[in-house]
């Protein structure tokens, strides 16, 4: 009898497949009806089957000239390179920003050097561009000016009449309101008046269209012919890197980008990320997954406790010495952010017990590193299916982030709270939000929102996990690799596959570096296999897998190539159990 509670207390569902769609894609593709069941799950039909297993740059790009004010700003840009006017960027410090504002500035450089970037401090002024920067710009007799991964929502700052002699150009992608700053160019493919169908671009994706966009013009204009044409391709690991790691839709463009991207990443081309890479000790050749999971936060650590500046000087540098002593620093900077990190998540689960009832959880405490608290309250929101605020007050006045959880908007409870002036400062989108209250107002908070969560169904909060088909042992073998290695690249959107495996019997099990569980098992073939949780000693899972002499288990898991080993055979990546008695 299967014990109906997982490890981790969720409920288990198959995706809901059409059989006939199953059939028929797999007869007419000649692939398995498990191939076939996975790519249904993912939108993949006979008519872009092809494209899905086979994504080409040429097929896929839409055509920059689609989005409005592109050709606007890239005649404006132009015109500056042409006179030598100085050029200016203001990126957004994560790592989308960051990707951008270096390929931009890379393929500007070809055609000048008079070009500067300047990056907000994320902890003292906040995302986007703000008066100090602007002045910064104005003193430097910058005339034209980029803000990448920022600037559609920056009223009475890119706009104001105190640097009416900056024309401004925003790339960005972030959803606009129904108004605009008043600045040369807008490029946006989520502005409110766009009617593209490429709404799911990073701005890194965006910069790249303007890129390709602006060497189309130069080139039609006749324009710099001494000067060898830049080759775009070369800029896509740094595209892959940005759409990575601002989780935006890994399907279609941002596919095809991702694809490409990381063959460059393996090839080692950028001299930044492969640096990263070797400071990350990987040692096989890195998944989409791998590089959110061991780059993104290196760069993003910059920002969040230390010198937001740092990720863009990394990845716009060709100097090897400054890259190694960049990268180097900003993987120490991480490796600072964990502990706090790790610190400031068990003091945050304390106070979840007094909150188990609820259906949102209010933490908070004096002096939390206000850095990582939206890391945590994504943890949290996760592992228990319940939007999540961390607040970390000084001086009675608290700051600090949301996350939330599907179907449940907290960017719209954060505006009602700001009309309803129980907070200071709020905004954010749907599944993330950023807060500023005062002290005094927090037991006003708290009953708002439970007068607001009471209104939201119970069934919203049920810890649901999907997985897209039942596996047998057997068919853990090289043959499925191959398969879901068709399937790469895996992100939002195209989700890597999950399995269902019954009746595992474990014949032994082993602790690694204190963190990790290592399982050992045979298929009926008498071939040994490997799983392993991450993450899991002294857990619920640890509690599981610790009965392995007495009893068989059912995993949900992902397969993939055994890195750590010379083999490169298949093993399993074990997601929640279940026990068998």
């Amino acid at each position: 009898m299967i014990i109906n509670n997982s490890s981790s207390y969720s409920k288990w569902k198959e995706k809901l497949i059409n059989d006939n769609l199953v059939k028929s894609l797999s007869q007419k593709k000649s692939i398995s009806e498990l191939f076939a069941k996975l790519l249904i799950a993912r939108d993949v039909n006979e008519e872009n089957y092809d494209n899905y297993v086979k994504p080409e740059i040429d097929y896929d790009i839409p055509n920059p000239f689609e989005l409005k004010d592109m050709e606007k700003g890239i005649m404006r840009c132009v015109g500056a390179l042409k006179n030598n006017e100085k050029i200016g960027i203001i990126a957004d410090y994560d790592v989308d920003g960051s990707t951008s504002a270096s390929i931009l500035f890379k393929f500007l450089n070809n055609f000048t050097k008079n070009i500067i970037y300047k990056i907000p401090n994320r902890l003292s002024e906040g995302y986007g561009p703000n008066i100090r920067l602007m002045k910064e710009m104005l003193k430097e007799n910058v005339k034209l000016l980029f803000t990448l991964d920022c600037g559609t929502s920056s009223f009475n700052t890119i706009d104001h009449p105190d640097f009416k002699n900056i024309e401004v150009i925003v790339i960005d992608h972030h959803l606009s309101e129904f108004k605009l700053p008043k600045v040369h160019s807008i490029i946006n493919p989520n502005r409110f008046d766009e009617k593209n169908k490429y709404k799911d671009f990073a701005a890194v994706g965006v910069t790249f269209l303007f890129i390709m966009a602006l060497r189309k013009k130069i080139r039609d204009l006749g324009l710099f012919s001494q000067i060898k044409e830049p080759n775009l391709i070369f800029f896509l690991d740094l595209v892959a890197l940005g759409t990575i790691c601002d989780i935006v839709n890994i399907k279609n463009y941002n596919r095809v980008l991702v694809k490409k991207g990381l063959e460059l990443i393996i090839k080692r081309q950028n001299k930044s990320i492969a640096k990263m890479i070797d400071n990350s000790k990987i040692t096989f050749t890195p998944s989409a997954k791998d590089i959110g999971y061991f780059i993104g936060p290196q760069i993003n650590a910059a920002s969040r406790i230390d010198d937001s500046s740092l990720a863009s000087k990394l990845l716009i540098s060709n100097d090897e010495n400054d890259i190694d002593i960049i990268s180097r620093k900003l993987f120490l900077i991480n490796e600072k952010r964990k502990i706090i990190e790790k610190k400031i998540y068990e003091e945050a689960l304390l106070q979840i017990n007094e909150q188990k009832d609820q259906k949102f959880f209010l933490i908070y405490k004096e002096n939390w590193h206000q850095g990582v608290l939206g890391i945590v309250a994504s943890k949290i929101a996760s592992m228990y299916n319940k939007p999540t605020f961390i607040l970390s007050f000084i001086n009675e006045v608290g700051s600090g982030s949301g996350r939330s959880i599907n179907n449940i908007d907290i960017g719209t409870i954060i505006h009602e709270l700001k009309s309803n002036q129980l907070i200071e400062e709020g905004g954010g989108h749907m599944m993330a939000v950023g807060l500023k209250l005062k002290k005094n107002q927090l037991e006003n908070i708290k009953n708002y929102l439970e007068k607001k969560f009471s209104q939201f169904d119970k069934n919203l909060f049920k810890k649901i996990t999907y997985y897209d088909s039942e596996l047998s042992v057997d068919q853990i073998n090289n043959q499925l690799l191959d398969m879901l290695e068709l399937m790469e690249p895996f992100g939002k959107g195209n989700e890597e596959p999950i399995f269902m495996i019954k009746d595992i019997v474990i014949d032994n099990i082993k602790i690694i570096k204190e963190t990790h569980i290592l399982i050992f098992f045979r298929n009926q073939l008498g071939i040994n296999l490997k799983g392993i949780f991450f993450n899991s000693v002294n857990t619920e899972h640890h509690e599981y897998l610790s009965k392995f002499k007495v009893n068989k288990f059912v995993f949900l898991c992902s397969v993939k190539r055994d890195n750590f080993s010379n083999n490169l055979a298949p093993q399993i990546q074990i997601l929640d159990i279940k026990l068998i008695n």
